[in-house]
């Protein structure tokens, strides 16, 4: 962005308004500019606002906006404002374009923004054109262009291919600069940068996966009588999609898709091929293209968008485009979408199985978007007490056992809570012998511990206690996470136990989904450590039983 402080003041004779009101403009825009030279880019958007707010269809007053909105984007380290930045840049920039489509500074403001920001967020070849549009207007009528502008076009165009991996084009365009402006800094740069891209070595190519099979190589005699046929480039991508060729089948899919733009099988195929390369996670690529997986995510949600508007009523694709939305990136900005679909699908005729999948991952969106909330609250008011809130309900409950707080003998409960309901659920930690004796509760939740007889939660635990110690071990209701408990090996009565094998028993039962699972877990209480793990059901996924004995 800094390449353009330089040609803004040279701009405004391009202004084709009346003498009062361009006396105005190029006034704000003055001060503006200063203002953004002096490093305060927050009183150029000010001043700009301001302008706009008095001449809405201006288009140069737009496209600076819409250019210092941009450069604000790019300012801040908070991702969330940086999206929401950029898309108000480009509504202002558009805008411009359509009010003014000839003026050459506008292009510019949009082409070097479209250049500037992530390849993923889908604006660099309408960014390319914006400058390619200034280079031809200049070769059309060259009193048209100033020559700082021209420049300037050129650098990004630059800029431009060389993300796209273009480096003939990208040369072509930075020894246009260098003609132009032959001993300048910029020019300096262009040859820097001609330099960079022809040292630069390719990545060796990706090697074959082996052998094609038998209907890749049947496939493939069929196409070179007929390659523009889109059932059998399909059926090609499809091929080598199963050999996990997943870079062939993408180039074949993409094909059969410029053969009929209108072929549903082949974007529905393409959609599950881009989803298996960027599953694959970080490899060589990167290094090459920092933005690679980044703008993967955005072409898989692009196809899938294009399957939906193909075959709206196929609930499986509008499934699938709902989960991948989301878990996507928040950049991608596809999780309100992604809600539409599935509560779609939630309110449609669509198979139960359907229905269901669509209920779990509305439940992960919402959990989503809670999460955002946290995070903005955490971010922007941190030092304020909702910050201190937000961190207390983001944190996962952990526990810790300071063992030196105990004396040996006793046994430690560790075990986790996996589910979470509409209400804390109702557990009983309780102790019995192998033969099925009652020694002792240790835990009870506060519900069941009071209501005894008359609960109907934790019948295990109400058959095996019959209340007798409930009074003194019932306490408030645990819930989803971590949970630790101490046995002093003292039965109900308080006496200590002998020595023996022991079973730990847990029950827990939740309210309104009525879901129930009971685990336990045998221990030696003898002269020597024993420990024993339980891995059963999702409900109390985890059990540990630890005994430390006398030292």
């Amino acid at each position: 962005m800094k390449s353009l402080t330089k040609l803004l003041l040279v701009v405004f004779l391009l202004v084709s308004i009346s003498t009062v009101q361009s006396q105005t403009v190029e006034e704000y825009i003055k001060n503006a500019e200063q203002a953004n030279n002096s490093g305060n880019l927050t009183q150029a958007i000010k001043i700009m606002k301001e302008v706009v707010n008095k001449h809405p269809e201006n288009a140069l007053t737009n496209s600076y906006l819409g250019l210092y909105t941009g450069m604000a984007a790019g300012a801040t380290s908070n991702y969330m404002e940086a999206g929401r930045l950029v898309n108000e840049s480009f509504e202002l920039l558009n805008k411009a374009v359509s009010l003014d489509s000839q003026n050459p500074v506008i292009r510019l403001h949009r082409g070097i923004m479209g250049v500037s920001i992530p390849e993923f967020l889908g604006k660099l070849d309408i960014g390319i054109k914006d400058l390619q549009f200034i280079t031809k207007l200049a070769e059309q009528s060259p009193a048209a262009v100033p020559k700082d502008i021209l420049i300037s076009a050129y650098d990004y165009i630059g800029r431009g291919f060389k993300k796209k991996k273009d480096n003939e084009q990208a040369k072509a365009a930075w020894q246009k600069v260098i003609e132009l402006s032959p001993n300048s800094e910029i020019a300096k740069t262009a040859k820097k940068n001609i330099e960079k891209i022809s040292e630069f070595k390719q990545p060796e190519p990706i090697k074959k996966k082996g052998p094609d099979t038998v209907d890749i190589t049947e496939l493939k005699k069929k196409l070179k009588k007929d390659p523009d046929n889109p059932k059998l480039l399909v059926e090609l991508g499809n091929a080598y999609a199963g050999t996990k060729n997943f870079e062939q089948a993408e180039k074949t899919l993409k094909k059969a898709i410029e053969c009929d733009s209108t072929n549903v099988d082949a974007y529905k195929s393409l959609a599950l091929v881009l989803g298996e390369l960027a599953g694959k996670g970080y490899d060589k690529k990167i290094y090459e293209n920092t933005d690679y997986r980044s703008n993967l995510a955005f072409e898989v949600m692009q196809v899938l968008d294009k399957v939906v508007e193909l075959a709206p009523d196929d609930w499986e694709m509008r499934l699938t485009r709902g989960i991948v939305g989301v878990e996507m990136p928040f950049f991608v900005g596809k999780i309100d979408q992604a809600l539409e679909d599935l509560n779609l699908i939630i309110n449609s005729n669509a198979p139960n199985s359907l229905q269901a999948q669509a209920l779990v991952w509305q439940g992960r969106a919402y959990q989503k978007k809670a999460m955002t909330n946290w995070i903005k609250v955490i971010s922007e008011y941190s030092n304020s007490e909702a910050a201190k809130s937000a961190f207390s309900m983001m944190c996962p409950p952990i526990k810790h056992l300071d063992l030196s707080k105990y004396k040996a003998p006793f046994l430690v409960i560790d075990f986790v809570l996996g589910f979470k309901d509409e209400l804390a659920p109702q557990t009983a930690i309780w102790i019995e012998t192998k033969d099925g004796r009652f020694v002792k509760t240790i835990y009870v939740s506060g519900f069941s511990g009071h209501a005894k007889e008359k609960q109907v939660n934790l019948s295990d635990w109400a058959d095996a206690s019959n209340f007798s110690d409930a009074d003194a071990v019932t306490g408030a209701s645990i819930d989803l996470g971590h949970h630790i408990y101490v046995w002093d090996l003292k039965d109900k009565s308080g006496k200590k136990i002998k020595l023996g094998q022991y079973v730990v028993k847990i029950e827990v039962a939740y309210w309104p989904s009525m879901e129930y699972q009971s685990v336990s877990a045998n221990v030696k209480l003898e002269t020597k450590a024993d420990r024993s793990v339980v891995h059963e059901g999702n409900l109390i996924p985890y059990l540990e039983v630890k005994y430390y004995p006398f030292n």
